[in-house]
């Protein structure tokens, strides 16, 4: 009787021991994807900024040869993206939401840039 008040003990501290344990902090994720052209070719060399989308934390990275960007190691969030080069700019996206050991894909537009 007392060795199967012992596994049963035992038993219930290893099966709540989770629920006592210090919070794990959020997962990370990954935004990646591409930057194109007016008609759809990719952009070699465009620079994508993202930031939090409350406007923090801005970080850019620059487009491969295939037009492919990423992101990496991003804490769970929404965040704000734009891409643009020397002489085109694409429209924020906004609010893209990142989820832990996922990569959100975005493609992103390029546009000629208005002059003043």
């Amino acid at each position: 009787m007392r060795h199967r008040l012992a596994v049963a003990g035992l038993l219930w501290a290893v099966l709540t021991a989770g629920t006592f344990a210090t919070p794990q902090p959020r997962g990370l994720g990954t935004i990646g994807g591409r930057v194109l052209g007016p008609h759809g070719k990719a952009i070699a060399g465009a620079r994508v900024t993202l930031q939090a989308a409350e406007g923090r934390h801005p970080e850019t990275t620059v487009t491969n040869d295939q037009g492919h960007f990423w992101f990496a190691s991003l804490p769970e969030g929404l965040y704000d993206l734009r891409a643009y080069d020397h002489r085109r700019v694409s429209e924020w996206r906004h609010n893209v939401w990142v989820s832990p050991g996922q990569q959100t894909n975005v493609t992103l537009h390029l546009r000629p840039k208005k002059s003043l």
